[in-house]
């Protein structure tokens, strides 16, 4: 293990406290893959849940600042969901591998449960557009595959538990998805959890239970939580469209087709591997 892995510097990017949870469920992905929602789900049902602390710690530390991610008193030896995902603007923060930041200071491999959320990445790059367009690069966007590849071996390295999450069967099945993760962490799930959020607490609102970082300013995309914000419930997103053959010659060009695949691949053969099977993939790109 390398400095570089997991630190900015020489500086960890998960602080080394007292306080260690009992148990991480740890939800990679490309950002824009459809995560931010699940925070709500986690929060409702009484886990608490954390959006993307490692890599907010990585992005103030490119900023010069040491911000690493602390682990909150209130929550040692409990349950928590945190959600890490990669891209868009900098290598950095789409090659981290935030399951070697926990193992790095300490945290059992097996309290550590990992689950890769996989999103149709047509919709996921056409996502990345919408938001980013010349911010980022069909470069970036396959890095962001390789990451969740890099997590996934990593997982397999440690003995680390797996599960693949595909998207599209979250989205159109929500219980039955939130039952199976929970599962992995011997816990029942609500299914009052995912009804009249309307009547619940707000996104990152005290008593939630979605804890949100201070970010830097450099690095918020406004408007990007706003569904979430404003979701009732659990439903499948709208398309953003389909993919010219411009941006699939560009995807191809760049590996993130075969990034995906692999991806795909390395999920399917994982000798611990626990599937929520839907298909996810368009057939143009993929």
């Amino acid at each position: 293990m390398t400095n570089d892995i997991f630190t900015i510097g020489r500086h960890p990017l998960v602080s080394t406290a007292d306080a260690m949870p009992k148990q991480v469920m740890l939800l990679v992905c490309p950002c824009r893959s459809g995560s931010t929602i699940m925070l709500r789900a986690f929060g409702h049902a009484g886990v608490a849940a954390f959006f993307q602390p490692i890599k907010n710690a990585l992005r103030w530390g490119l900023l010069g600042e040491r911000r690493p991610w602390e682990v909150p008193s209130e929550i040692d030896q409990k349950t928590v969901f945190l959600k890490e995902t990669f891209g868009p603007f900098r290598l950095e923060e789409t090659t981290y591998d935030p399951l070697e930041c926990l193992l790095a200071v300490g945290l059992p491999a097996e309290r550590i449960n990992l689950v890769v959320l996989m999103r149709d990445p047509a919709a996921v790059w056409l996502s990345w557009q919408k938001h980013w367009s010349a911010q980022t690069s069909p470069t970036l966007f396959a890095d962001a595959w390789h990451a969740c590849l890099k997590c996934v071996k990593t997982a397999r390295a440690h003995g680390v538990s797996v599960q693949s999450l595909r998207h599209a069967q979250f989205s159109a099945e929500p219980l039955l998805a939130m039952r199976s993760l929970f599962e992995m962490l011997n816990l029942d799930f609500p299914a009052e959890a995912l009804d009249d959020w309307i009547e619940k607490q707000g996104f990152g609102e005290a008593g939630s239970g979605v804890f949100m970082p201070d970010e830097p300013d450099v690095f918020v995309t406004p408007g990007a939580h706003d569904p979430v914000i404003a979701a009732r419930r659990i439903h499948p997103i709208a398309s953003n469209g389909s993919l010219d053959a411009t941006d699939r010659m560009l995807l191809k060009r760049a590996g993130a087709i075969d990034a995906y695949h692999a991806l795909s691949q390395e999920l399917a053969v994982c000798d611990h591997i626990q599937t929520v099977h839907g298909k996810d993939c368009v057939d143009d790109v993929c």
